[in-house]
């Protein structure tokens, strides 16, 4: 969790001091397979109705509102209908299939941040024998991993590798993402050969479910976070400000394999509910990274308390829309919806956050 996770809210408190009770949480690191119990138990106390392995294919439209989803699940098609949407899908698939406006990628070449695949390892207890395939060439020294360094040691006798690095990838095509994660694997390969040269009683126990992807859309929304909202000198705040960002800058270089990239400490700073609302849709709202900003902004707003939080907002403020039969999210009561996020324990102030920044970079040009 590459944040400050106080004031996040309840239901991130919540998740955290789960995590804890399970003896899942080290610092900033803990362990996915909990959390994943975690979800299940929160979703069952609050009544929710989930459907897994479920995709949105297309949306119905009306003057500007959704009408209707056509999800596809276990070979069957559904036609799911609300009054409000919330699209979390992390590449804004739901706002784009509503022809809302988006960016991708730099404005330049059109790169986005990289994407990884991670992966746990385990002491086995025994010395194991490395083993690296024909036409895979050895990871001699730390420099020439593809990604980020590490690996990074955990309790339970457990390493963390975040350690791969795929460039020049589109996430949102269904082609160059499977190529992604294939060359991911690829990737593993001689990563799990220079862990076992480090640690010889290590070996591989798991890698994740898909590729992490850092970047997809970015939608234009009725306001858009900037470099220059983050970057000032002091913390920067907004009036529709439903939650608080504190990340610093953590663009990874575009083009450069390795650790090389841009991180620079920045003063928190609010997201505006604006940049949650979709230009040209009345009753849907966007929670994440597929949030209205630029690449920069997005490189520190993108972590888990932050997105966490502004799930959180989107949920409350499309509760409060059913509840007042709102037409149109924007006439929203800002000032009640921020109260009740406050009264649910997300701070709103950035001037009562601290900057998160454990490494620091300050060079732009390092971004290429």
């Amino acid at each position: 969790m590459y944040a400050h996770t106080t004031g996040m809210g309840d239901i991130f408190d919540r998740i955290l001091t789960e995590l804890d009770n399970f003896d899942a949480l080290q610092g900033r690191y803990f362990k996915g397979e909990y959390l994943k119990l975690i979800w299940q138990i929160m979703a069952d106390e609050a009544g929710v109705d989930i459907l897994f392995h479920t995709s949105v294919i297309d949306a119905q439209m009306v003057d500007g509102r959704l009408t209707k989803v056509i999800a596809f699940s276990g070979s069957q098609g559904m036609e799911l209908g609300a009054q409000y949407f919330i699209d979390a899908t992390g590449e804004g698939d739901l706002a784009y299939l509503c022809d809302a406006d988006f960016e991708l990628g730099h404005p330049e070449n059109g790169r986005t941040l990289h994407m990884s695949l991670t992966a746990m390892f385990y002491d086995t207890g025994e010395p194991r024998e490395p083993y690296l395939p024909p036409g895979y060439d050895p990871i001699e020294h730390v420099d020439d991993l593809p990604g980020l360094r590490g690996p990074v040691k955990l309790a339970d006798n457990l390493c963390y590798a975040n350690m791969t690095k795929l460039m020049g990838y589109d996430p949102t095509n269904p082609v160059s993402l499977s190529q992604a994660e294939q060359e991911a694997r690829r990737q593993l390969v001689r990563i799990a050969y220079y862990v076992q040269k480090l640690y010889p009683n290590h070996a591989l126990i798991s890698t994740g479910q898909k590729i992490g992807i850092r970047e997809g859309r970015r939608i234009v929304g009725d306001y858009r976070l900037t470099q220059e909202d983050i970057t000032g000198e002091k913390p920067r705040d907004f009036p529709d400000g439903v939650a608080v960002a504190t990340a610093q800058i953590d663009f990874h270089s575009l083009s450069k394999p390795g650790h090389s990239g841009w991180r620079q400490q920045v003063q928190p700073y609010a997201i505006p509910f604006r940049a949650m609302i979709p230009k040209g849709l009345k009753n849907v709202l966007v929670a994440g990274k597929p949030i209205s900003g630029d690449q920069v902004a997005l490189s520190s707003y993108r972590m888990i308390p932050t997105v966490c939080a502004m799930g959180q907002a989107a949920g409350t403020a499309a509760s409060m829309a059913v509840e007042n039969s709102l037409k149109d999210i924007r006439t929203s009561d800002i000032q009640t919806l921020r109260e009740c996020l406050t009264r649910d324990g997300i701070e709103l102030n950035p001037h009562k956050h601290q900057p998160f920044a454990p490494e620091i970079t300050p060079n732009p040009k390092d971004a290429d």
